[in-house]
């Protein structure tokens, strides 16, 4: 007796939910399956393009593949998610007008996921039509510039992840503009965001009501300034960065901050107790410096001689539960914040140091071992 064949037994919208999970190109090849599977593929709500694009020829073809699947769909189903991640060899030019047409198509039919990641000799100008989408909850986008004539109509009313890697914008002043188009916005990552012209910009006028749902931030800005003033809302930040950027009163209070995970190329005692000062309610504390650059080396001699002042950061004497200190040194200053934050935080359950060498570990629990 043949098996019985369960998954033909299935609803069709059981079995386009499974295809959502495929590359579109794998939920497209099902059709050649039966006369029941050859319909589905054009009721998937969720697209997904991935390619590597080699040579002309090879652009054609993926183009054409996108343009039939995208008119070929039924017309009366949205398109809830829609992921474009395409790297382009350096002989063969974006077509980014077909881009826009295609990122133009998911947008007027509702969609709520855009992932957009672009490989290509150069960044694309962002298609303006995603700016003013009310059905996006998700947006990542990678390999992008945004024009200064986008910012008079920004307005993302339902966004809730807001992703942006290798993205170029005009000013400083235009991504905070960007931002205050994002009403219900919980979860922010920037990583290589670059901006045309260096100015000073002073956002403390929209702090009140900029990004007020923020949850969760992760900033990577390493090589450039971020002002954290937009993220003071946030409750748990990961902020990678170079502390040449900050200074004076560039530091924000986070009053609702209880996670903080900084990672630096170097960080000197009093930019480290500025942070902890302006974080009252921080339960969850992790310090890691990148591998030292020789600029960084040259700096041992300063943390040497740190001395620890005897007036306490508040989160320090009363809600810091978790500690973790990593790329642990040893240093005579290292081992002083150590000391420091064991002796001040009351309710400290855990701390975790850790070092890459063995006889460096067994010194550093020598010279803790009193405490």
């Amino acid at each position: 007796m043949a098996e019985d064949d369960i998954i033909s037994t299935l609803p069709d919208a059981i079995l386009c939910h499974i295809l959502s999970f495929l590359q579109t190109k794998q939920s497209v090849a099902t059709r050649i399956l039966s006369k029941r599977w050859n319909p589905l593929w054009r009721s998937v709500t969720t697209l997904r393009f991935n390619t590597k694009v080699t040579n002309q020829i090879c652009n054609f073809d993926f183009n054409d593949f996108v343009y039939s699947v995208l008119l070929s769909r039924d017309a009366t189903l949205p398109i809830k998610t829609f992921h474009l991640d395409i790297e382009y060899s350096e002989d063969v030019e974006c077509p980014i007008k077909s881009i826009t047409k295609w990122v133009n198509f998911v947008v007027q039919r509702g969609v709520e996921y855009l992932c957009l990641y672009l490989v290509s000799e150069s960044r694309l100008k962002l298609p303006i039509t995603i700016l003013n989408c009310k059905t996006l909850v998700v947006l990542n986008l990678s390999g992008f510039r945004v024009e200064h004539c986008c910012f008079s109509s920004i307005l993302l009313p339902s966004l809730k992840t807001f992703h942006l890697d290798y993205v170029e914008f005009p000013k400083l002043q235009d991504f905070m503009l960007f931002l205050t188009g994002c009403p219900i916005l919980e979860d922010l990552l920037t990583s290589d965001v670059s901006f045309d012209s260096d100015e000073s910009f002073d956002c403390s006028k929209w702090m009140s009501s900029l990004l007020t749902n923020l949850a969760r931030a992760h900033i990577d800005c390493f090589s450039y300034y971020f002002p954290l003033k937009a993220v003071h809302n946030v409750q748990s930040l990961r902020f990678e960065f170079h502390q040449v950027y900050y200074h004076d009163d560039m530091i924000p209070t986070f009053h609702n901050l209880t996670q903080l995970k900084l990672i630096c190329y170097d960080y000197s005692k009093d930019f480290l107790l500025d942070v902890l000062n302006h974080c009252p309610k921080l339960q969850s504390f992790d310090l890691d410096e990148v591998v030292k650059t020789e600029e960084a080396l040259d700096k041992k001699e300063d943390k040497e001689n740190w001395v620890f002042p005897d007036v306490v950061p508040q989160c320090l004497s009363l809600h810091l539960r978790t500690c973790n200190l990593l790329s642990f040194s040893g240093l005579h200053g290292e081992l002083m914040l150590v000391r420091y934050i064991l002796k001040n935080a009351s309710v400290l359950q855990t701390m975790k140091i850790w070092n890459s060498g063995q006889p460096e570990i067994e010194r550093i629990l020598s010279e803790l071992r009193p405490l």
